[in-house]
């Protein structure tokens, strides 16, 4: 585990002392059962304060992540009682772009026609002076996992309703309506998470968020969406099969 916080993140020293421990405790650092550092020894390795540790600690309880005994120590929860999916398993779901409806919720925030932003249209023109903007939030097991916004160009966004979306993406969906991915560009950042982020993936203000962006085209390099993806980095990993061959064919990856 970091040794150390660091202040000139711009990132909250509580959060980075529970970003850590909730890191560890995802990938097993800290096996199920298995004893925290004592506060005092936190507030020495991370160089905090005691509220600081405590608070970290009491966000980790809150999220069923630990069990605190008075007299004992703080422990590791056995995944198995109930705790949330881990960020593998979550990923294998959200990655399965065919059943993701099924094994997920969504909550639309929004499925608007509004002018195209200023970044898509200057890098890509062709988006038109107006897009269909869909924004949503994907649940695994009741827990908000990604913020998602997707831009979809006004000649394929006239023929697209919520209630032809549903619990699908939209690349599912513009599947079915006969809008077939053929390629796909694809770049990833960590950013801070800004408010309106922070409010609907349950997490702080300025911790870092996993930030996907995906443009999608179809098989005569058309544009049919372009996507952003805000990931909790606790519940969700990017897993990739790297394989070479002269007949490979890569299938274009689908996000929620």
């Amino acid at each position: 585990m970091t040794r150390a916080t660091n202040a000139a993140t711009g990132v909250t020293r509580y959060l980075q002392v529970y970003t850590v421990l909730s890191q560890a405790l995802a990938e097993g650092a800290i096996g199920a059962g298995e004893a925290l550092p004592s506060e005092p020894s936190l507030v020495r390795q991370y160089g905090v304060s005691r509220t600081t540790v405590r608070r970290a600690l009491a966000r980790l309880a809150e999220e069923r992540s630990i069990v605190r005994r008075r007299g004992s120590g703080t422990f590791a929860r056995d995944m198995a009682a109930g705790r949330l999916a881990s960020a593998r398993q979550i990923a294998s779901i959200l990655d399965d772009s065919r059943n993701v409806g099924a094994n997920t919720t969504v909550r639309l925030l929004a499925f608007k026609n509004a002018p195209t932003p200023d970044f898509l249209y200057r890098e890509w023109p062709e988006f038109g002076a107006t897009v269909l903007t869909i924004r949503k939030i994907r649940f695994v097991e009741s827990e908000p996992v990604a913020l998602v916004t997707t831009y979809v160009p006004e000649r394929i966004g006239r023929e697209l309703t919520a209630r032809e979306l549903g619990n699908d993406t939209v690349l599912v969906t513009l599947d079915r309506l006969g809008y077939r991915g053929s390629s796909a560009e694809q770049e990833a950042s960590a950013v801070a998470a800004d408010p309106f982020t922070a409010k609907h993936l349950d997490y702080g203000i300025g911790a870092p968020v996993l930030n996907l962006k995906r443009l999608a085209r179809d098989s005569k390099r058309r544009i049919i969406e372009y996507s952003n993806y805000l990931y909790r980095p606790d519940r969700y990993e990017i897993h990739t099969l790297i394989e070479r061959g002269r007949h490979h064919r890569r299938r274009l990856p689908s996000r929620p």
